[in-house]
């Protein structure tokens, strides 16, 4: 599905981007769970600037980060880790979607990434040949890099993102046609999915799935949304195998 209008300049991203946040994880850190060793269940909030933000970002031209929230978690080691998202607000027409990303934006002290910095234009302009094709630099299906506007500028950089998976809450009449879109097929403000992860640091960026091709100008209306990472070990060989005794035992006995 393509985008019939709207095409946002990348000198306007440039110009505008202050009045949204930059891609940061403020109070949006999961901390390091360990899914070989440990129970946990963690949620942190965020507030998403658009129904739409994820979604926009699955086609070719890319997306703008400011619609989406960040997250951040590391893991200790390799495992199975169930990822929800939640619309919290009462009445919220929200649907959330997510995708996951190894590696991390720029953290303070480091100036903070955005889709208009000058590093990031000269990349996107270069992927694209021509400095107005790109609607942002967020790819919600594949790797996609950013960078910031350090002081001095010859210290900016870019991060790179490398895609990991995706889920989102509905169906294709919700978030599009795009291929590779993981939907859970019902559009009730909730999506959750179990992904088996390596060891490492994560990137989350979590938006709206509802796919619409020109997208309304103006001040974003921001949605609550909570995301909760849930790890649970799986049984240890040992453990499988003193329970296989056990049961053996007992059928032995019976007999």
């Amino acid at each position: 599905m393509m985008k019939t209008a709207g095409l946002v300049a990348l000198a306007s991203l440039a110009g505008g981007a202050s009045s949204f946040a930059h891609l940061t994880y403020t109070g949006r850190d999961f901390g390091t769970l360990d899914p070989g060793n440990q129970i946990a269940n963690v949620t942190r909030n965020g507030s998403i600037a658009s129904t739409w933000g994820w979604a926009y970002s699955t086609d070719y031209d890319l997306g703008d980060s400011h619609r989406t929230r960040a997250f951040r978690f590391t893991l200790a080691s390799a495992g199975e880790v169930t990822i929800s998202a939640q619309a919290t607000g009462v009445g919220s027409p929200f649907l959330p979607a997510f995708s996951i990303y190894s590696g991390l934006a720029h953290i303070a002290p480091d100036a903070a990434d955005h889709d208009g910095s000058a590093i990031t234009v000269a990349y996107l302009t270069g992927l694209f040949g021509a400095p107005d094709i790109a609607q942002g630099a967020f790819n919600a299906l594949g790797d996609w890099q950013i960078g910031n506007d350090a002081v001095p500028i010859e210290n900016s950089s870019l991060s790179f993102l490398d895609y990991v998976d995706n889920a989102a809450d509905g169906t294709s009449s919700n978030y599009g046609s795009a291929s590779g879109i993981n939907g859970d097929g019902n559009a009730d403000g909730f999506v959750s999915r179990t992904f088996n992860l390596s060891a490492g640091t994560y990137t989350l960026m979590v938006g709206g799935a509802e796919y619409i091709a020109s997208p309304p100008a103006g001040t974003p209306t921001s949605y609550a949304t909570s995301v909760t990472l849930s790890v649970v070990p799986e049984p240890t060989a040992p453990l499988l195998g003193g329970l296989s005794l056990l049961g053996f035992l007992i059928r032995r006995r019976r007999a």
